[in-house]
């Protein structure tokens, strides 16, 4: 059993899923259902903020989730003005940028450095580890992780339709040429390709393992690696719109004519249960712990609020839709423009909670991040991978250390990542600022009994004492 856990470990993604249960209907319960919302949206949650980048140059500004009040000098150096934000690494405080001149750019939120990482950028995307994959107009690839910059030595066929960053410094495209081609490459091998059928929009999972394209009468789930066939699932309606949860286990699919939204299972790769909508919805977006569904009606600047786990259409709020917002934060905050402004609300009531007034004109970003030192009270760990009953003496319990990062959020993903692939898992806190968030397997009562069990890993690990 053990040796099974342990290979689980090895393969184990985020496993926050969505539940299927049908929605519950308007009754007395329904104060129960909120505290229970409430009880649930704190679990597994890190706070953050909300970073304002000014589209026409200048210094980013830093936000608390929730109230939106302005935390000074949380960020350091300028931009440009920009076309648009890519992305950010949190665990290398970078932040990547396009500016009007497409030139990939990157701040270092807490030195105030400004590199030039491209030049003549056609497309850039940042993978689920923070690497950042740059494609020039000539198709060159150029990718950048933890500051190390590796300029691609195959250039792809064509210019990218899509772009995503997968897992172990893969990057897999969708070439912009006739007939299109599916590309999955790597800094260190040839690139893999195949011809796909494209008739809509595309999507993948967060770490790459799964693609799913929208034809016009189903969906084909694709492995990118071709270690399985690819499967087709009909649809009664044309896909519009598709987004994987954030454990890959089901794709949401919003169709052209019909109310509400098609569920896939990518395991039975068959319609499941579906999402109730008032209308079709035109784009469907959702948290990183996929709690929270906002789906966008067709023809109305507005966005639905849905929480996923009960099925619970919460209501409607006025927004536009853009790239970067509405969206759900790592703490659950609800952000929206609201004309000129920036509003942030609680998504179970659509309370108001805070608002930057004149934000709306400028990209903003929700991350997990938060600045070294200047505001540490920021970072909350989760309750649920952190066990209380640790009954170990101080300095006698051993712990199998298999991860430390300045990252909260993705320290307790991987937690959650072990406790669910059925390990004993917990994130220690920091000590102190400088140390990190260390996802640990124990407590153990010998130092020999770690060893034993993190011998049969199959992966590097330390053993850590705390106090030692």
């Amino acid at each position: 059993m053990l040796i099974r856990r342990c290979s689980l470990l090895l393969a184990c993604l985020a496993l926050w899923g969505c539940g299927s249960q049908a929605p519950p209907p308007a009754s007395s319960q329904t104060s129960k259902h909120q505290a229970l919302s409430e009880s649930a949206r704190a679990l597994g949650r890190t706070t953050g903020l909300a970073l304002r980048v000014p589209i026409k140059g200048g210094v980013p500004r830093a936000y608390r989730l929730g109230d939106l009040s302005e935390v000074d000098n949380a960020v350091k150096g300028r931009l440009p003005a920009i076309e648009r934000i890519i992305g950010l690494d949190p665990e290398a405080a970078e932040l990547y940028v396009i500016d009007l001149k497409q030139t990939v750019l990157g701040l270092a939120l807490e030195s105030g450095r400004l590199d030039t990482i491209m030049t003549s950028a056609a497309a850039a995307t940042l993978g689920p580890d923070g690497t950042l994959y740059a494609v020039d107009q000539k198709h060159h690839v150029v990718s950048l992780e933890r500051r190390e910059r590796l300029a691609w030595s195959q250039a792809l066929d064509a210019a990218p339709r899509d772009l995503f960053g997968a897992g172990n410094a893969r990057l897999i495209a969708v070439l912009s040429q006739e007939p299109p081609k599916l590309v999955t490459a790597a800094a260190d091998q040839p690139p893999a390709s195949r011809q796909i059928s494209i008739g809509g929009d595309v999507a993948v999972t967060r770490w790459g393992d799964l693609l799913a394209v929208a034809s016009d009468s189903g969906v084909t789930l694709m492995d990118p690696l071709s270690r399985r066939a690819p499967a087709f699932v009909p649809l009664a309606d044309h896909p519009r719109a598709l987004a994987f949860s954030p454990s890959g286990h089901r794709v949401y699919v919003a169709r052209r004519n019909s109310p509400g939204l098609a569920v896939i299972d990518r395991f039975t790769r068959q319609e499941i249960d579906g999402v109730a909508l008032p209308e079709p919805a035109a784009a469907i977006r959702l948290d990183p712990y996929g709690r929270w569904l906002l789906a966008k009606p067709g023809a109305l600047d507005s966005a639905w609020v849905v929480d996923l786990p009960i099925k619970r259409l919460v209501g409607g709020i006025a927004t536009t839709w853009r790239s970067d917002l509405p969206d759900v934060a790592p703490d659950g905050t609800l952000l929206a423009r609201e004309g000129a402004d920036v509003v942030a609300y609680n998504p179970d009531s659509l309370k108001r909670l805070g608002k930057v007034a004149d934000g709306a004109a400028d990209l903003w970003l929700l991350t997990a991040w938060t600045p070294r030192g200047a505001y540490r009270g920021a970072s909350a760990l989760p309750t649920s991978p952190v066990a209380s009953g640790d009954t170990a003496a101080p300095g006698a319990a051993m712990y199998i250390q298999v991860s430390v990062s300045q990252n909260a959020t993705w320290s307790a993903e991987m937690a959650d990542q072990l406790t669910r692939a059925g390990l004993s898992a917990k994130v220690l806190p920091p000590a102190n600022p400088d140390d990190g968030y260390r996802v640990v397997l124990g407590p153990y009562a010998t130092r020999e009994e770690a060893e034993a069990i993190g011998r049969k890993l199959g992966r590097p690990f330390w053993i850590y004492q705390p106090g030692q």
